[in-house]
């Protein structure tokens, strides 16, 4: 069974050392073209950003934002989101605004 998640370890490695990298004000995007008609999302909150609250919160904020720009991307990558330290100051849509413009620069974009 084919998830749409990146889980296992060496597939981040593959996508970090192969993929592109793209970093905007809050976020680093790490995007590498995979053999499959879906995308798939990895997420990526450091423990030094905070503790568990807040990082999950991060982590269900970056979900909700990529599950609703996934309708609009290109099909067939696996796509990484680091999350930077000042991540905490932003809020919802700042974080949706900052993903949003990294994803168009990279020209995922249907």
């Amino acid at each position: 069974m084919i998830k749409r998640k990146l889980s296992k370890t060496s597939e981040f490695k593959k996508v970090f050392s192969e993929g592109r990298r793209t970093e905007g004000k809050n976020l680093i995007i790490f995007i590498l073209k995979n053999d499959y008609d879906f995308n798939r999302l990895g997420i990526i909150v450091k423990k030094e950003i905070g503790k568990a609250a807040v990082r999950n919160k991060i982590k269900r904020r970056l979900k909700e934002t990529s599950r609703l720009l996934n309708k609009k991307l290109l099909p067939g990558h696996d796509i990484i989101i680091l999350a930077k330290n000042n991540i905490k100051e932003a809020n919802y849509f700042e974080l949706c605004h900052d993903l949003e413009g990294l994803l168009y620069k990279e020209k995922l974009f249907l």
